[in-house]
C-alpha cells in the first residue's frame, strides 16, 4: 500500500480503499491472535510503519528516479 507524505503541504495521501485494507488487516490480526489490542487504526498503522522504516532507513529509504524530460518535437 502506498502512502504519500507531502512535507510541503503537510498532508498524508492514502489509497481510496485504505479503510477496506485496514479492515482486512485488522481481521487478519484477529484471526491470528484474537487480541483486540493488536488492531490498528489510521494513526497507529502509519506510526508503526514510519518507526520501522526510520529504524531501518539503510534498507527502507528509496530515492525516486529523476523525472524524464519530455521529448521535443
Amino acid at each position: 500500500m502506498r502512502i504519500i507524505l507531502d512535507t510541503e503541504k503537510k498532508t498524508i495521501t492514502v489509497p481510496w480503499n485504505y479503510a477496506d485494507k485496514l479492515e482486512a488487516y485488522n481481521n487478519m490480526v484477529m484471526q491470528i491472535s484474537g487480541d483486540t489490542n493488536k488492531k490498528k487504526d489510521f494513526k497507529s498503522f502509519i506510526d508503526d510503519v514510519w518507526k520501522e522504516c526510520m529504524a531501518n532507513s539503510d534498507k527502507c529509504l528509496k530515492t525516486a528516479d529523476k523525472p524524464k524530460k519530455p521529448e521535443k518535437k
